[in-house]
């Protein structure tokens, strides 16, 4: 029993991390298909939500304006919720694009969302965060696979700047494979998430977000998906933001995007129909697995302890060394650098980490993760 729990816990997460991206790109190379991409510019609104960004709003906002659009057909709306600073006096640069909206109390992003949403009248909405900035062409990158009727959203990417000449950071070998996988989802039809730092839908297709909403750039995408519409991505409208400053804040950020997950799932559980949600092969493959996939870690080591056979009691030991490895990555990073794939393996714990707390932590204090923007 031991042997056999070991190999179903392993192929559960090795088709979720391998797999399942490989199966991914090959289905894409062979079956995919894109968007027709015109060169336009339909009017768009630009929806900030903020809390407590006074320091850095008013160059968000200018960041903004600045971009390669035409004047016109740009509008910014700055959702202000109940800061305790002056957010919504900094964002008004005295601009008549922008408009801001200032909440009376913190109600948190998904409240937010919602009033820069029903203050939105033009065909396209983009949604963004106060701390990044967009790169050169962004919205017009962003805007033109909408030139597709099909397209009912398209999500840009998100970078990290380097702390070095201003260029941009090594992502690992784990964000480059789940890049490529996204990629390929985006071609099958199959894409549920979309980048929160950029990315953009019709109007006509929004809804309003569910209070204490976690995750609003996987709901959106999905109620564009629900409405028979495609989900693109394109690499070339980016956001360029800072890396988080430490691996508890790391962790933190992977928590409540894990917690968002069983939260969505809860609010949406059509999710966990596979006869009326159109990508639930995807979903389960590339969100719920992950989910699950902890366990199936903890599973494995436990049960090559108490299979009795020589074999895997190596297996074992080498469970043991990779976590050491993988800790050692994470907290004393200097101590590993020689290690093929140190860095990965520290990404991995730490995702899978994040992952098993979620569902604690969204249960006992959801208004801690809640608040978050």
């Amino acid at each position: 029993m031991s042997v056999w729990i070991f190999w179903i816990a392993t192929g559960l997460v090795l088709y979720t991390y391998a797999l399942y991206p490989l199966l991914a790109a090959i289905l894409a190379r062979w079956m995919g298909r894109s968007p027709h991409i015109e060169a336009i510019t339909p009017p768009l609104t630009v929806v900030v939500a903020a809390h407590d960004e006074e320091a850095r709003i008013a160059a968000r906002v200018r960041d903004i304006l600045e971009q390669d659009y035409p004047a016109d057909n740009l509008r910014v709306v700055v959702v202000d919720d109940g800061s305790r600073d002056g957010t919504a006096a900094a964002a008004d640069i005295g601009d008549t694009r922008v408009r801001v909206i200032r909440l009376a109390q913190n109600a948190g992003k998904a409240a937010a969302l919602n009033a820069g949403i029903a203050a939105a009248a033009t065909e396209l909405l983009v949604f963004t965060d106060a701390r990044q900035r967009f790169a050169p062409g962004a919205l017009r990158m962003l805007a033109e696979p909408f030139a597709d009727p099909g397209v009912g959203a398209v999500s840009g990417e998100l970078l990290i700047e380097s702390a070095v000449a201003g260029g941009v950071a090594d992502i690992g070998l784990y964000w480059r494979i789940e890049t490529r996988l996204r990629e390929s989802e985006a071609r099958l039809g199959w894409l549920h998430g979309v980048s929160g730092a950029i990315h953009a839908m019709r109007r006509e297709l929004a809804r309003p977000l569910p209070p204490g909403l976690i995750l609003d750039d996987m709901y959106l995408p999905i109620i564009v998906l629900f409405a028979g519409k495609w989900v693109w991505m394109t690499r070339h409208a980016v956001a360029l933001d800072s890396g988080s400053r430490d691996e508890s804040e790391e962790f933190q950020r992977k928590l409540r995007t894990l917690a968002g997950n069983w939260q969505l799932i809860a609010k949406v559980p059509r999710l966990l129909n596979p006869f009326t949600n159109p990508v639930f092969f995807a979903f389960a493959s590339h969100k719920l697995l992950r989910l699950l996939a902890p366990w199936a870690l903890l599973a494995a080591l436990v049960a090559s302890l108490c299979a009795l056979h020589p074999f895997y009691a190596v297996l074992f030991v080498l469970q043991l060394l990779g976590y050491a490895v993988a800790v050692l990555a994470i907290v004393r990073p200097g101590m590993v650098t020689r290690v093929p794939f140190a860095g990965t393996a520290g990404t991995f714990v730490m995702l899978n980490a994040a992952a098993l707390w979620s569902l604690p932590a969204c249960m006992l204090d959801p208004r801690r993760l809640w608040k978050k923007h």
